[in-house]
């Protein structure tokens, strides 16, 4: 009888170390005892402490990969149980076949089934299931447990610069150290609107030693509990909402909202991310090479007497234009997808009809709010009269008061958002429209760095510059729609497109079509 070549495998996770029966050391010994009596050749065993909900673990991995370079030396794979295989009966069920595929036996010592026979692979899919079912209801628990406690106040997580780990009234939160002078003093320079973020993030790190990188800076910034507050994010069928939590702000409210107001452009400044684009050539980084697909770059050089400016590519590639031929191109195809004079007033009607139907929409959203707040200051009321009475605690109280009062708090910021957002919309549409139909002059007149982004929007993707003009790798639809160009007549086609809010369902497509894409 020939031997057969077995691969053992243990596995535990870390909230099962204790556990008897589950040791690594326990599982490797029962394996070894079994194929001792079976006959059976270990050539390889592999333990991790990992979790089973998928199949994404280092050594399983490194399983894997001795089995398909040596495949025709393996004949079976063990375990002692099938949940020290997998807590996931799809993917597992995948990687059995995979296994069977390659003539190998994959089973467990203690639940043992002979998967030739299709009986069993009913048993097969409960040891699957069931462990599965086990690990949903664990993360259910501790996903609803987790969600109570920031609702309460608590901060889960690892503490963000500027705080460290503690615990308050034995609740799992934070607490400033030392370089939350550091982020005090991020904020209050941001908030003055001087000078761009990443000046005062190199300042930061040379003169204190800030260990945050520019996106994390960034984020930073962003983060409401600086401010002493807790963000629970949308879950099920509750929404997202921002609390008072139980640590120490480092910040108060009204510098975190001129910050943000810095960061969102609601503030004239300079505190704006500076970018890689060029104030002498703000294009560079819109164009790729059509010969190598590298960024297109940029640079000055001397001849007959004075300096000129090029857009040209890195490598040994003849791509070289003239800024001057490049930015007079742009404008070129602009004016070719301006809007069609034409049709510039119903275009307008268009647009009119759609922010009259968001403004009614909020009208409608922000009476509901104030009938919740209402529902919800009544509420209030009666938890006073309770207290009044004695039929609440002065802590049950006060418990009671701040959810409500957050509560309140939450939907006027929502109501003030709705407010915000169409108000006065209607007075842009004019100014908008006339845009469109002067694209080109509008991109002559900006600034230089404007001239990137203005571009960047209507061609998000980067355009191939060939010498002779432009080409993209895929169509924009938007501009196709806009500018389409019926026979070469003044006629314009209607095309249909179905609007999701209700109102027309027309869209013509305007303007002439681009000669250069």
């Amino acid at each position: 009888m020939n031997n057969i070549n077995v691969i053992t495998y243990g596995r535990v996770s870390t909230d099962e170390q204790a556990d008897h029966g589950f040791s690594l050391n326990h599982q490797e010994e029962m394996l070894r005892k079994y194929c001792e009596i079976k006959n059976y050749n270990i050539i390889k065993h592999y333990t991790e402490d990992y979790s089973a909900k998928n199949f994404n673990r280092p050594v399983w991995k490194n399983l894997m990969d001795y089995v398909k370079k040596n495949k025709n030396s393996v004949d079976m794979i063990l375990f002692t149980k099938w949940d020290r295989f997998s807590r996931n009966s799809e993917e597992a069920m995948s990687i059995i076949r995979l296994f069977s595929s390659m003539g190998i036996v994959v089973n467990s010592i203690e639940q043992p089934l002979d998967l030739t026979i299709p009986d069993n692979k009913v048993m097969l899919a409960m040891y699957l299931i069931l462990p599965e079912v086990e690990n949903d209801k664990i993360s259910q628990r501790t996903k609803d447990g987790m969600r109570r406690a920031k609702k309460e106040g608590c901060y889960m997580a690892k503490a963000p610069f500027g705080y460290s780990n503690t615990k308050i009234l034995e609740k799992t939160s934070i607490v400033p150290n030392v370089d939350s002078k550091i982020v005090l003093m991020a904020f209050k320079e941001v908030a003055k609107g001087v000078k761009p973020v990443e000046v005062i993030r190199k300042r930061l790190t040379s003169e204190y030693d800030l260990k945050l990188k520019k996106q994390q800076f960034y984020n930073m910034l962003k983060n409401v509990t600086y401010c002493g507050m807790i963000f629970i994010p949308e879950y099920k069928k509750e929404q997202a909402e921002t609390i008072e939590g139980i640590h120490e702000p480092i910040i108060d409210k009204e510098l975190f909202k001129s910050v943000q107001n810095v960061l969102e452009g609601r503030k004239n400044s300079n505190a704006k991310f500076p970018t890689t684009e060029s104030e002498l050539f703000p294009l560079k980084s819109n164009f790729i090479c059509p010969n190598c697909g590298n960024q297109i770059t940029a640079s000055k050089s001397k001849g007959n007497g004075g300096q000129y400016e090029y857009y040209h590519c890195k490598a040994s590639c003849k791509i070289r234009l003239s800024k001057e031929v490049v930015h007079g191109r742009v404008q070129s195809l602009l004016n070719s997808l301006s809007l069609n004079e034409n049709v510039k007033e119903l275009f307008k009607g268009v647009l009119s009809d759609v922010i009259n139907s968001n403004t009614k929409d909020a009208k409608t959203r922000i009476k509901e709010l104030k009938n919740d707040q209402e529902s919800i200051k009544i509420m209030l009321e009666k938890a006073e009269d309770k207290y009044m009475v004695n039929e609440l605690t002065s802590e049950d109280y006060f418990k009671v008061k701040k959810r409500y009062t957050d509560k309140i708090l939450d939907i006027e910021n929502r109501i003030d958002t709705l407010k915000g957002n169409d108000a006065d919309l209607i007075k842009y549409v004019n100014n908008s429209v006339e845009l469109l139909c002067q694209l080109g002059n509008a991109f002559n007149h900006m600034k230089n760095k404007a001239k990137g982004s203005f571009l960047r929007v209507i061609y998000p993707e980067n355009i191939i510059l060939e010498k002779d003009g432009f080409r993209t790798n895929s169509e924009n639809y938007i501009v196709e729609l806009m500018t389409r160009f019926f026979n070469n007549s003044q006629s314009m086609e209607m095309k249909k497109a179905t609007l999701s809010n209700g109102f027309s369902n027309v869209a013509p497509p305007l303007g002439l079509e681009p000669r250069t894409l």
